[in-house]
């Protein structure tokens, strides 16, 4: 048990490291899982927004936790934003007002 907490920690620490450098601040990890047919650590990449955490991308380390896989940061942000399209929003306004804004208009 201890020595898959050692794992976690530096998988943590790899992939934090990675993330500051080449993401930013609103990226943090998942929780790493190891893909036993493909033998690669897979961490989850999910990204802070105003409207919630959401899925970006993926972080893959080998067996010896050398990075071998980052989702490149455009498609990251690529992700998000379509993740952020899709969601579903209250607003109270007027039917023909929001519809003329191009919002699509979901009534009881």
């Amino acid at each position: 048990m201890a020595r898959r907490k050692k794992v976690y920690e530096k998988i943590e620490q790899i992939t934090v490291k990675y993330l500051l450098r080449h993401v930013g601040e609103l990226a943090v990890t998942g929780w790493p899982r190891f893909d036993e047919d493909r033998q690669l650590w897979v961490v989850t990449i999910l990204c802070e927004t105003p409207r919630g955490v959401v899925p970006a991308g993926r972080i893959e380390l080998d067996k010896d936790l050398n990075l071998v896989y980052a989702t490149p940061r455009e498609d990251m942000v690529s992700a998000v934003e379509e993740q952020l399209r899709r969601r579903l929003h209250l607003v109270l306004g007027d039917v023909d007002e929001l519809k003329a804004k191009g919002i699509d208009v979901i009534t009881p």
